[in-house]
């Protein structure tokens, strides 16, 4: 019951989805602690109908939930990396004994099962290029599934969330 609920409110919102919605998203995207009063301002909208289209939002699932961006070097971790992996394994044992192996991993922050040359993507953010040898060799290619990996330092990041709205 809840679940077509859920369903029907998604289906209505997809076919409301208007500028106000994508203007609403792109503030909060910028900012998600920004005051309701201050995203309706910014969007045309008096604050009682923002806060409304807000909430539908979040039910409908398009806003999953806030979260705080965390400065990597102001901890210590001044080297991002993207490291492909290759598994040795591909049926569903292969990829179960890699995700276990990597899943309480401090250093990955992300990992993409992805189509292509390799099978995972990981980003990873380590202290120095011996904290990132340390990974590697240990932590990655000591994992029976792992056929091989490539490494790619990052230089620069630049973050473009969901470009397509603005």
């Amino acid at each position: 019951m809840r679940q077509r609920k859920a369903s029907r409110r998604q289906d209505s919102l997809r076919q409301r989805f208007d500028a106000i919605d994508r203007r609403i998203l792109i503030h909060l995207i910028d900012d998600g602690r920004m005051p309701n009063l201050d995203v309706a301002e910014k969007v045309g909208l008096s604050p009682t109908p923002c806060s409304r289209r807000i909430r539908q939002l979040e039910e409908a699932g398009v806003i999953e939930g806030y979260s705080a961006r965390i400065n990597p070097a102001a901890l210590g971790l001044n080297l991002c990396v993207m490291v492909s992996v290759k598994l040795a394994r591909h049926g569903p044992d292969g990829h179960e004994q890699f995700l276990q192996a990597i899943r309480d991993r401090p250093e990955i922050t992300e990992c993409l099962l992805v189509a292509g040359a390799s099978d995972y993507l990981l980003r990873v953010w380590v202290e120095d290029i011996d904290a990132l040898r340390e990974f590697i060799t240990n932590a990655l290619q000591g994992i029976p599934a792992v056929a091989e990996t490539s490494t790619m330092l990052v230089l620069d990041q630049t973050s473009y969330p969901l470009a397509g709205l603005r």
